[in-house]
């Protein structure tokens, strides 16, 4: 029995969860003295307390989460858990996962994927990791075609306020009020699993325009791309991001979602949108 566990960062459908009996382990967001799992809370609780001036910090789980769930998939039947976790560059969950696994009897039933991305990104993966169990791959060719792909996947988004970057030490509070007086808007990405200030633009058609031309530029030698758009709370630039790949690269994937996590709005703030995609 194949099982699959994903951080609480991996941002798929709730109903995808419990259809494919999916476990998630919780990241926390904590204010002051308290801390919740970020499963535990939303987006609307988080922003209420910020707005208060409540400054939020995030963390990882502990080993001891992971492991009890590896344990009780494993004593549930489980002969391989195939794990989809936020990039360890930007979070230690990974880390965690990985003590975790060392500590099982038989830690080779449990198989941890560092997607180098996050949120939408780690979405995009757990996706295809979920098709390709539904339709009983070997582990083999799982473990083949989701490596290949975290190899080939990017992400890059845009954020309206670059105020929220300076929490995770991304740029300066200095740059940040230039940047915003000025309208400048950033381009975040993903890269070798950190994340990077790549560009900045005093307009979205610029930045729909980079987005394209590192889609051209990953493109070269390989034959398809798939999509994920998200949206936090930019539907509009979202959906103009969806119409200009539909006109460049006619007959692709493209997945569009609306949801990122307390955990990822923490760091983001409460605009922007993004995406990943992946050639093969």
């Amino acid at each position: 029995m194949v099982k699959i566990l994903i951080d609480s960062t991996v941002y798929i459908p709730k109903k995808m969860i419990e259809d494919n009996d999916i476990t998630v382990v919780s990241l926390n967001v904590t204010a002051g003295t308290e801390t919740y799992p970020e499963v535990s809370v939303d987006n609307d609780f988080i922003w209420a307390k910020q707005d208060e001036g409540i400054q939020w910090k995030t963390s990882q789980p502990a080993p001891g989460d992971f492991l009890s769930e590896f344990q009780r998939l494993i004593d549930g039947g489980a002969e391989m858990i195939f794990c989809v976790l936020l990039s360890k560059n930007i979070s230690g969950t990974f880390q965690s996962a990985l003590l975790a696994k060392n500590m099982l009897d038989d830690p080779d039933k449990v198989h941890l994927f560092d997607t180098q991305l996050c949120a939408y990104g780690t979405e995009m993966i757990a996706v295809e990791l979920v098709e390709m169990v539904q339709q009983q791959k070997s582990n083999y060719d799982i473990i083949q075609r989701i490596t290949s792909i975290i190899a080939t996947s990017h992400q890059m988004f845009t954020v309206e306020n670059l105020f929220s970057l300076t929490k995770g030490g991304r740029l300066s509070v200095a740059r940040a009020a230039i940047g915003t007086v000025l309208r400048i808007k950033p381009v975040i990405e993903v890269i070798k699993g950190k994340l990077e200030l790549v560009k900045s633009e005093r307009t979205y058609k610029k930045i729909h325009q980079y987005f394209v031309n590192s889609i051209r530029k990953s493109l070269e030698g390989h034959k398809t791309v798939t999509f994920y758009i998200t949206s936090q709370n930019s539907k509009d630039s979202a959906l103009q991001v969806q119409e200009l790949l539909l006109e460049e690269f006619p007959g692709s994937k493209i997945t569009f979602t609306e949801y990122l996590g307390p955990v990822f709005s923490i760091h983001v703030g409460k605009k922007g949108y993004g995406i990943s995609w992946f050639v093969e």
